[in-house]
């Protein structure tokens, strides 16, 4: 039962979708602004938003019938 397991496939479908949106203007959006003389920058930090995305695609293909593969380890 993972963390999105309440979540309906429309939901989770849109949820994908929106944290797309969101790290494709994180990426592309300006990281600095200059405004009298007075400048600040952004960190694009990603990690977040990738760690999310992924658990939602492992949720809608645990749905579809494709489970997460794992190595197999040997002692």
């Amino acid at each position: 039962m993972g963390l999105y397991s309440h979540y309906s496939t429309p939901d989770l479908e849109a949820l994908r979708q929106r944290l797309m949106d969101s790290l494709h203007a994180r990426l592309t959006g300006p990281t600095s602004a200059t405004s009298n003389g007075r400048s600040v920058q952004f960190q694009q930090q990603t990690d977040h938003i990738r760690k999310e995305a992924g658990e939602v695609a492992t949720e809608l293909a645990r749905r579809n019938g494709q489970f997460d593969r794992r190595p197999i380890y040997l002692a």
